[in-house]
């Protein structure tokens, strides 16, 4: 028996490589339902998709450290059904294979156009290896480029497509880019990069129907207006993979609702990553985040939790962005702030930092590394701080934190 891991996603492919660095000596297997080896999720919209990242630099591990760390990596199969009380999993090839503990890291999928026309074989998505490669394939004839969303995805798939030398036009359903996740003044700067590189952006535009007339989509829109394209990208976000878990009778809420220890509401299966939905103690509420780096905090914790030493998560999540020259990093959860302090040291370094009663809980920068890293240090228990040493750009950032 031993741990069967569901998706060899950044959060599975950590977990597995904890639980042998943590001393675990059962078996591990590692289930995939691609066909290539386990990869970064980051560079599929920025590097990779303008072909200036090699393919071996993509893979999280060569395929030489699975067999070195004595991890079977399935790769081109997935799981069809859970049988908690056997402890088994059957696979799409009908094997079935038994299991102490089982955890789940299925990530997200994308959310699909549900409109007349969203299923011409020029429109695409962009969350996994297949999607890019398949978009990459197709701009060799590709002049004029809709890009549908925008979230990080849409803007960064702009910006790669736009560096490749594709007209882009961006249709962005809300008032304004990222506008679920950032503040105005974020927003605001992103758009006039964007807008300077040449990228045509519409917002509260939704498409309401792709047609075709004489062999280029045509993007009818909300507003009455119409664009022609070559090629469509959408990137209108993504939901939880959770059918699986859900059928099995697990417990899910936007996610797979799992304790501080990673584990469901069966003790023996566990969930991580994009699809894991748990209470986080700092910001006491109920989250599902989407990071590089959520996926490797909760790897940890679940490898502890199943070695028998079980510590609790409360990572400060972060994130970061690249887009033309600019890289946005961000550290924090910002929903809910009620205050906003401006750091700008040029017209290329810009920070805001988000308030809620008085105690900081986030941090965008753009440009400015010096202080996403202090404040990424500190920002954990949600601290009080000197604003107007935060503000003071010839004040040193870190005596903002001695009060």
């Amino acid at each position: 028996m031993g741990c069967v891991i569901i998706g060899a996603s950044h959060a599975g492919v950590q977990a597995a490589l904890n639980l042998r660095n943590q001393g675990y000596q059962e078996q591990i297997i590692l289930i995939s339902n691609e066909k290539v080896l386990p990869y970064q999720r980051p560079p599929l919209s920025k590097a990779f998709l303008q072909n200036t990242l090699p393919e071996q630099r993509l893979w999280l591990r060569p395929d030489t450290f699975y067999k070195q760390k004595d991890i079977e990596l399935r790769l081109g199969d997935s799981v069809v059904s859970v049988d908690r009380i056997h402890r088994e999993i059957t696979l799409s090839s009908k094997e079935k294979i038994s299991y102490d503990q089982l955890i789940f890291a299925t990530g997200a999928s994308v959310k699909r156009l549900g409109i007349p026309g969203s299923e011409y074989p020029e429109v695409h998505y962009l969350r996994d290896y297949e999607d890019t490669i398949g978009i990459r394939d197709a701009l060799d004839n590709v002049n004029d480029v809709i890009v549908i969303g925008g979230g990080y995805i849409g803007l960064e798939a702009a910006a790669s497509l736009t560096k490749l030398g594709k007209k882009v036009t961006l249709l962005v359903h809300s008032e304004r880019p990222l506008s679920k996740v950032t503040s105005t003044y974020i927003s605001d700067y992103l758009t006039k990069v964007h807008t300077h590189e040449g990228v045509d952006i519409h917002t509260n535009t939704s498409v309401t129907r792709i047609t075709k007339q004489d062999g280029r989509l045509v993007i009818e829109t909300s507003t009455g207006a119409s664009y022609q394209a070559d090629l469509i990208v959408v990137g209108i976000g993504v939901s939880p993979t959770q059918t699986l878990a859900e059928q099995s009778g697990l417990s899910v809420d936007n996610g797979i609702c799992v304790n501080e220890y990673m584990q469901t509401s069966d003790d023996n299966i566990y969930a991580i990553g994009d699809c894991a939905s748990f209470y986080h103690s700092v910001y006491q509420k109920t989250l599902r985040i989407e990071s590089v780096q959520n996926a490797t905090d909760q790897a940890k914790t679940v490898a502890s939790s199943i070695c028998g030493t079980p510590t609790p998560y409360s990572a400060t999540a972060w994130f970061w962005s690249d887009q033309f020259d600019e890289k946005l990093q961000i550290v924090g959860l910002s929903e809910g702030y009620d205050e906003t302090v401006i750091r700008q040291e040029s017209e290329r370094s810009l920070a805001v930092f988000y308030f809620r009663n008085n105690h900081l809980i986030a941090v965008d920068t753009i440009n400015q590394p010096k202080t996403f890293m202090i404040t990424r240090k500190h920002l954990h228990n949600l601290p009080v701080v000197d604003k107007a040493v935060l503000a003071d750009i010839n004040l040193e950032i870190n005596t903002a934190f001695t009060k």
